[in-house]
């Protein structure tokens, strides 16, 4: 399978690997860079995965610096973009005890400092933006394909559980300026910035952070209010879907994949007695059997420790029962902007959760599933983002015609 192609004994280093590599394809990485850096780290040991990803993310960045130096823009512009995903992938397993550690802090702003070093030496309209929330503001940029300020088209970038709104550059961001569209990206409660700047967490009544986002959309002359997509990004499928619950003033959703109880990622290969545990509130023991389950695998580490972070909670068994909260039941009916579902046939996070909200939809949507013989069956389609891009670029010509 094309989760295990990099590291055969850890889908986690596998995968997020394949995640960073992706992003060749709108300059956040060199394939044999990426393998070239990959080579040098044993699977599992995360300290090799921080200091070899920031080698290579200095390397491009000091070599984005010179280019600059001599007026070369274009390799300018292309090196700080790799260096910002290398950073972004160096810091991905610096979850023990973030607010405390210099490292993780550092590495992350080198990542947003070398995005908006790229973004200055783009060709597109770069701005950076704060918009209002609830007596605060969440951070994010608006980028539009000229400076004219007629409306266009927009897409709304809104990440998941571990995405960074410099990310969402690789994600869609690139692709939807190539196609003549703004693009509006924002670190929501959680996620980069607003969660590492801010302590600002998750919460499952997400229409209290879409609804914010779009009315600053509609402050913006160059928004089309008649040409507006909300684009979800893996957990961003289910806070989407539960903003667009009450959130109507977008012409098209697009679910990257679609979710509809993101607590099942959690449950998923849980065995009955411990759920028991964890509903009947024996925390102790809870977290004694979560705490070895960490020992043994990358991936339930990474999940848990990013989860009690992101989302502001003590504990493991605390966690699970948060991430219950998350859930469209008795919602999903509500949702009336036309949807597209994506859904990747091999995902390791999330399966079945596309067909089971669709399964509650009762607007129009379109279901689209990616297999492995186009490389676009992992979680989000890592990997296969010009045939991914084609899919949504086309439903979007049909709904925002």
């Amino acid at each position: 399978m094309l989760i295990d192609h990099f590291f055969k004994s850890n889908a986690c280093f596998s995968y997020e690997t394949l995640r960073a590599a992706g992003y060749s394809n709108y300059g956040g990485a060199d394939l044999g860079e990426v393998i070239a850096i990959t080579s040098k780290i044993r699977a599992g040991n995360e300290d090799d995965w921080l200091v070899e990803w920031k080698k290579a993310a200095d390397r491009a960045f000091t070599s984005a610096e010179q280019s600059a130096s001599v007026n070369n823009t274009v390799s300018a512009h292309e090196g700080y973009l790799r260096a910002s995903n290398y950073y972004r992938t160096a810091e991905f397993f610096c979850r023990d005890d973030y607010d405390n550690d210099e490292t993780a802090q550092l590495v992350y702003e080198r990542s947003e400092t070398a995005f908006e070093e790229a973004m200055k030496l783009s060709v597109y309209r770069y701005e950076p933006i704060k918009i209002p929330y609830q007596g605060t503001t969440l951070p994010g940029y608006f980028v539009s394909p000229t400076g004219t300020g007629s409306p266009r088209r927009t897409i709304i970038f809104n990440g998941g559980y571990d995405s960074t709104s410099s990310e969402a550059w690789f994600a869609i961001g690139a692709a939807a300026l190539a196609r003549g569209y703004n693009f509006l990206a924002f670190d929501g409660p959680g996620q980069g910035a607003a969660v590492r700047r801010q302590h600002l967490y998750f919460r499952p009544d997400w229409e209290n952070v879409l609804t914010p986002v779009v009315d600053f959309a509609l402050t913006r002359k160059e928004v089309d209010p008649n040409a507006i997509a909300i684009f979800g990004w893996s957990m961003g499928g289910y806070l989407v879907a539960r903003g667009a619950t009450q959130e109507h003033r977008a012409q098209a959703i697009i679910l990257d994949d679609g979710v509809y109880d993101f607590g099942s990622a959690f449950r998923a290969n849980q065995p009955s007695f411990v759920q028991r545990l964890v509903q009947n509130e024996y925390d102790g023991l809870s977290n004694f059997i979560f705490g070895c389950a960490q020992s043994l695998d990358t991936g339930v580490r990474w999940a848990l420790r990013n989860g009690k972070w992101t989302f502001g909670v003590a504990s493991e068994a605390e966690l699970m029962r948060t991430v219950n909260l998350y859930t469209l039941e008795g919602l999903a009916q509500k949702i009336v902007s036309a949807c597209l579902v994506l859904d990747a046939e091999n995902d390791h996070f999330l399966k079945g959760q596309p067909e089971l909200l669709c399964n509650h939809l009762k607007c129009e949507y379109e279901f689209v599933s990616l297999g492995a013989d186009e490389g676009g069956d992992t979680h989000c389609h890592q990997g296969a983002f010009f045939r991914l891009h084609q899919v949504i670029f086309d439903f979007l010509a049909r709904r925002l015609a």
